[in-house]
């Protein structure tokens, strides 16, 4: 390279770095704020002075609605009667089988009679007897012609004829077992022809009307719950049954620190069943609320949830909010003015202080 060429590059090289540095110089340095607070202010002064962004919201009033304590329990049988045989014999019908329903007083089974009703006939003969022999007496007593001790005697003659006779007629009676109760036959003991003692079963009955759902709640909850209250019980195959809470334990469980609960479920068609699973809707103490959709929900800063909304000068506002309970179109929350507008669209576009335009939508 010639000398003359290193002088033209050098002279060039030295122009633009001279060019650049005096753009760095004499350049006015960029203003940053001192502290959080001012940064604060300057936002809020842009904020300001840019035009209101454009949001869409809807107007809602609270109406007064129930926290949910959603549960899950199995639906139990509380009582049920095995049937025994009040006398012993062979058993010559059965009337009933698994699944039959049956009111009290039907028969289940019938024995043998053998000679009862002959034994009945005979003791109904001796009573006749012992009656008549009695009356003889007291009239010999007023006529003078016997003694007060033998009709006192024929009397007590009598009443052992009469324990007799209903002795009798309760062995015959007992050929017949009935049952005690209204209900569904769980179990059938015995087949025609078996031979059954006295005291051994002949069916089993099972009270299905009422049923009664049974499930674990918290202590949190538990003092919250009143006896007598109703509750809404959903089925496996998605039926729902209103309830009422007949029994909440005195006494917690140790490990899981819940309480025991039953709730009453009418079931005059015997149509549930025991031990199905059942979730169990618990209305608890009643707020203030306002439905919403899920989509509108925020966090703020803190990490709380919340609602952003408008004021009467069209001011973004964001309010913490607790759930009450959820529904399938919506959610229930708590912790917003009686009346508000709720921005529905453009909540994220938007902070608490910002003045907004409102398109309202239903």
């Amino acid at each position: 390279m010639t000398k003359s060429r290193i002088l033209i590059v050098t002279v060039v090289v030295v122009l633009v770095v001279s060019w650049l540095l005096s753009g760095i110089l004499t350049k006015t340095p960029i203003e940053t704020p001192s502290s959080i607070a001012e940064a604060k202010e300057a936002l809020d002064e842009t904020i300001a002075a840019r035009d209101p962004m454009s949001v869409r919201g809807r107007r809602s009033t609270a109406s007064e609605q129930f926290e949910l304590i959603v549960l899950y329990g199995r639906i139990v049988d509380r009582n049920q009667s095995t049937v025994p045989a009040l006398t012993r014999g062979q058993i010559v019908k059965r009337h009933v089988d698994i699944g039959d329903k049956v009111k009290t007083g039907d028969v289940l089974c019938e024995l043998d009679i053998l000679d009862r009703d002959a034994q009945v006939d005979a003791a109904t003969d001796a009573v006749d007897v012992l009656e008549k022999e009695y009356e003889s007496t007291l009239t010999l007593i007023e006529d003078g012609f016997d003694q007060r001790l033998n009709s006192a005697r024929k009397k007590s003659q009598l009443s052992a004829a009469q324990q007799r006779l209903l002795a009798a007629e309760l062995e015959l009676q007992h050929t017949k077992i009935k049952a005690p109760i209204d209900g569904i036959v769980d179990q059938v003991h015995v087949n025609v022809g078996d031979y059954i003692e006295t005291g051994n079963p002949c069916a089993t009955i099972l009270v299905l009307d009422p049923v009664y759902v049974q499930a674990y709640v918290s202590e949190e909850h538990a003092h919250q719950l009143n006896l007598g209250q109703e509750a809404e019980i959903l089925l496996p195959n998605g039926a729902t049954r209103t309830g009422t809470l007949s029994f909440v334990s005195r006494r917690g469980d140790l490990s899981t620190r819940t309480f025991r609960i039953e709730i009453e479920l009418p079931n005059e068609d015997y149509s549930i069943s025991s031990g199905l699973s059942a979730t169990i809707n618990l209305p608890t103490t009643p707020h203030m609320a306002h439905k919403i959709p899920a989509s509108v929900m925020a966090m703020n800063e803190q990490g709380r949830l919340g609602i952003k909304t408008v004021d009467r000068d069209n001011m973004v506002a964001f309010h913490e909010i607790d759930i009450v309970r959820e529904d399938s179109d919506g959610v229930w929350v708590s912790g917003l003015p009686s009346v508000t507008t709720i921005i529905t669209v453009g909540q994220g576009l938007v902070v608490a202080g910002e003045r907004v335009s409102v398109e309202l939508r239903d």
